[in-house]
């Protein structure tokens, strides 16, 4: 997965951090210091140990293990969605969340217990929706990734809540002690080459400069466990993307496929795999079937998924086992208010990390009221160019940025925290 990226991976990273800087950022960026919090601040790492649950394992009564982190330091801090400029961030812009983080550390491993605020919980990918109104035969459509205005009117995206964490590898990005993940921030750059969109990219300003990057989403942490790990190099100068050491991976696809309308020569786009029909998508764990997604898993032969083998002029699709969705029956697959309704189709088709990106393993609980993530890693991956070296318990620079109430790319963060181990 070294070229691993989409679009959402582009503009989330280059929105983690956005700010005007030298050395280590280019001097046409700008942003609103005024909307992030930068006083310095310490997070203790304490000797003990937590306990991570096994695949699947997300049910908030098991969450953390209160007695476990009974004695490890809070670092509480006020995360915020800043303002880069070109209304990038519309509508979030200034929002706040408070975040707490923990951090233990035993012979092994690094933990790290992360706890925000959110109204509502978002595990989601685009799913595909019934659109009775459709125009062409183009009745299935797919909800936007990121929060969309049309004639005044919000709606939210229809993606995942995520967390990330930066670390500064053997402090080779110059500015990243006092600009934390915003001096890897290549706002609206005039780089001038077709990797950088206008929206901006990620990259560090040399060849020697690494950051190591852990991406929590809700749907890879739920289902399969882990949050990938990546990392964030110079690349020429024009690195539009996070990247892992081994392009190993299987890297989740959308869940789409373009076939005819029956008995026509029109093709129009539909999902690719379904699961059993009636079975609510939902946007959290329950029942057997994955929240928000397609596992990669359930497609192979004897998986719970369904291909998709044919669309009518209706947009009633037939599937593999001689059953039919017949959309336009209720609103069950239909768009309801600013939601949709319970059986809408995941728009994702989900795969585990593997080699180097699995390093970083992850729990996410819903508390009712935000979300509690645990982290966990190695101390000494052995890969020195990629991964931070925890072992020799020295202070360490690192960022974060928290993504909360389907705000897609605008997304909260916080500057100056230094992770120190007590000894």
């Amino acid at each position: 997965m070294k070229n691993y990226k989409s679009k959402s991976i582009a503009i989330l990273v280059i929105v983690v951090l956005i700010i005007t800087a030298v050395n280590c950022t280019k001097n046409n960026q700008v942003l609103d210091a005024s909307s992030s919090s930068a006083a310095t601040t310490i997070l203790n790492c304490i000797k003990g140990t937590a306990t991570l649950k096994a695949q699947g394992e997300h049910n908030p009564a098991t969450g953390p293990v209160a007695s476990e982190w009974a004695s490890a330091p809070k670092l509480t801090t006020l995360a915020t969605v800043p303002n880069p400029g070109n209304g990038i961030f519309t509508g979030f812009a200034g929002n706040t969340d408070s975040v707490t983080i923990q951090a233990m550390y035993d012979a092994s491993n690094i933990y790290f217990l992360v706890q925000w605020q959110a109204d509502q919980q978002n595990c989601a990918s685009s799913p595909w929706y019934f659109n009775p109104k459709g125009t062409g035969y183009n009745f299935w459509a797919q909800e936007a990734g990121a929060p969309t205005y049309s004639a005044g009117v919000f709606r939210q995206g229809f993606v995942q809540d995520e967390f990330v964490m930066m670390f500064n590898l053997n402090n080779s990005c110059r500015t990243f002690n006092s600009l934390s993940c915003y001096a890897a921030c290549h706002a609206y750059s005039s780089y001038g080459t077709a990797d950088t969109p206008a929206g901006g990219a990620m990259w560090t300003n040399g060849p020697s400069e690494y950051l190591d990057c852990w991406r929590a989403r809700t749907l890879q942490v739920l289902n399969e466990n882990q949050a990938s790990d990546c990392y964030i190099w110079w690349g020429g100068g024009y690195l539009n993307k996070q990247s892992v050491p081994a392009d190993t991976a299987v890297p989740s696809q959308p869940n789409k496929q373009s076939i005819k309308i029956t008995g026509t020569s029109i093709k129009v786009n539909v999902p690719k795999f379904v699961y059993p029909p009636q079975s609510q998508y939902g946007i959290y764990p329950g029942g057997s079937y994955a929240p928000g997604a397609i596992l990669g898993t359930d497609t192979v032969a004897g998986g719970k998924a369904i291909n998709v083998t044919a669309v009518d002029t209706f947009g009633n699709l037939s599937l593999a086992d001689g059953s039919t969705i017949k959309p336009g029956t209720g609103t069950a697959y239909q768009q309801i208010g600013g939601g949709d309704g319970a059986y809408v189709i995941p728009g994702s088709i989900l795969f585990p990390y593997i080699g180097s990106q699995a390093d970083v393993t992850a729990n996410f609980y819903w508390t009712g009221t935000g979300w509690q993530l645990l982290l966990s890693r190695k101390l000494n991956t052995g890969d020195a160019v990629h991964d931070a070296d925890f072992s020799s318990l020295a202070d360490l620079p690192f960022g974060f940025g928290v993504m909360f109430n389907g705000a897609d790319n605008e997304h909260a963060i916080v500057t100056g925290l230094t992770l120190h181990f007590k000894k």
